[in-house]
């Protein structure tokens, strides 16, 4: 198995798209004109977030399905996966009616849209496609169980291209309909499906003729699963709720100069996103007798994304001012700069305890992050107003950052409890912590933040460099490359 390979490849497939994005929605929104465009990416989130009515059982299969192939139990491979296919086929059918359904009243809800009728169809043909797009997702869960991520990103680059290029080109040859649009959309997703499908059937050839509804196995999932959609729902309300509550108490405006720098640094999350794919598998398969490789797997995991994230995130939080002025303009800057410098510090707490949170899924504990979020939940809610009462925008940065530190602590500590040892999270910590007082130097000079961010990044491939044979060998690269 090869741990970095495999995060390249999800690198790719995740970020490809995005950058796609740069160009495509400025082009978009032309062609479509205001109105047109924001119901356009009403139609995006419902291909983004439609997933969840899966019911967390594409993660869920991920980790079973990874453990039983680990020990070439083969029938009980193919009943976790036959199971896991009917459960959501029957979930995105039922789903996809209801959609229908619900699109009917669109211009009941919806009075003064310019094209209602239009909007009833689009979301029509994304009803349809929802069965495709959950099937998708499980699919998808059984490549990764079976480390087959080659074949899952040469799938996933096409499709999420499509989803920014397909909208694209239909405005150019039809023009601005969002019916068709949708269509386009809703192709993509059943040829995605299609494309999954037949790469399950190659990865999974020891599996022919095995995959069928076992009744027993559907308690096992719906339990993990439902652990999961809870974290699922939760996670979201968390994420949007300081945006929110900053437009609601305060002003669009200042919404805007709290969401501008948070989608920033969120983008980061492709870096772990990209790395945890493989690793729950990986964690799923080594349990058991293999539990020190393991936890050898988490700490180099550990170690490598904060080698990574370290100068990404010190450098938005350095060079805040510049970077937003850039993009945004200097007004703007002036207000967002000392949010991006909290932000970029949670950042890379928040990533690393992507790791903490995955390996506690290989472990098939799924209950206790779930609980653990629905505990969160009242308490941010409740911080974010008195602090956002009493500092604005900075009060509602504080309280983001304190829930991102005290999650990944929580993470940890849940870890701890199962290998009753830490993983090398405090000397990170204190390293971060060390940089503090560059991030207070706001108003530094620009050649001064330069140099230390240069001295830092030195420090950084330094150590990489002095880590490079310990990394490699976990991570999974060529024992060539160890004396290179």
């Amino acid at each position: 198995m090869r741990i970095a390979r495999h995060s390249f490849y999800n690198l790719l497939g995740l970020g490809l798209p995005l950058l796609l994005a740069l160009v495509s929605i400025p082009a978009l929104l032309r062609l479509l004109g205001e109105e047109r465009f924001g119901w356009l990416t009403l139609l995006w989130a419902v291909v983004s977030y439609i997933g969840l009515l899966d019911l967390g059982l594409s993660r869920a299969l991920t980790q079973q399905l990874a453990l039983a192939l680990s020990r070439h139990l083969r029938e009980e491979a193919g009943a976790i996966l036959g199971t896991a296919v009917g459960l959501v086929a029957t979930l995105g059918t039922a789903g996809g009616v209801l959609l229908a359904l619900l699109s009917f009243g669109v211009p009941a809800w919806l009075p003064h849209a310019a094209e209602p009728e239009r909007l009833v169809t689009a979301l029509q043909w994304m009803a349809l496609a929802l069965p495709f797009t959950v099937l998708t997702a499980v699919l998808r869960g059984a490549l990764e169980a079976a480390h087959a991520f080659a074949a899952i990103n040469l799938i996933r680059l096409p499709l999420g291209l499509w989803t920014f290029a397909g909208p694209w080109l239909v405005a150019v040859v039809w023009g601005p309909d969002l019916a068709a649009i949708a269509l386009a959309l809703a192709l993509g997703r059943i040829v995605g499906l299609a494309a999954h499908w037949v790469a399950v059937r190659r990865a999974m050839g020891g599996l022919a003729g095995r995959w069928r509804w076992v009744s027993a196995r559907q308690s096992s999932l719906l339990q993990a699963g439902g652990w999961l959609t809870l974290a699922n729902v939760v996670s979201p309300l968390m994420g949007y709720a300081d945006r929110f509550f900053v437009g609601v108490s305060l002003s669009g405006a200042a919404a805007a100069y709290y969401a501008a720098p948070q989608e920033m640094v969120t983008k980061l999350w492709i870096i772990p996103g990209a790395l945890t794919a493989v690793l729950l598998p990986a964690f799923a398969a080594r349990g058991g007798a293999r539990a020190a490789q393991a936890w050898q797997l988490f700490d180099r995991s550990l170690e490598l994304l904060f080698l990574l994230l370290l100068p990404l995130t010190l450098g938005l939080a350095l060079f805040a001012r510049e970077l937003l002025g850039v993009w945004l303009g200097a007004g703007f800057a002036v207000h967002s700069a000392p949010l991006l410098m909290l932000f970029a510090a949670g950042i890379l707490v928040n990533c690393l305890a992507h790791v903490a949170l995955t390996w506690l899924h290989g472990a098939g504990q799924f209950r206790a992050p779930a609980l653990l979020q629905l505990v969160e939940l009242p308490l941010f809610l409740a911080l974010l107003w008195l602090l956002c009462a009493r500092w604005g925008l900075i009060g509602a940065a504080v309280a983001w950052l304190t829930r991102m530190t005290v999650d990944a602590m929580c993470l940890f500590v849940l870890c701890r409890l199962q290998r009753g040892a830490w993983p090398p999270v405090p000397w990170m910590a204190a390293g971060w912590a060390g940089l503090l007082p560059f991030l207070l130097a706001g108003s530094a000079s620009l050649e001064g933040r330069l140099l230390a961010w240069c001295l830092v990044a030195a420090v950084v491939v330094a150590v990489a460099w002095r880590r490079r044979a310990v990394l490699l060998a976990e991570l999974g690269a060529p024992a060539t490359l160890k004396g290179a």
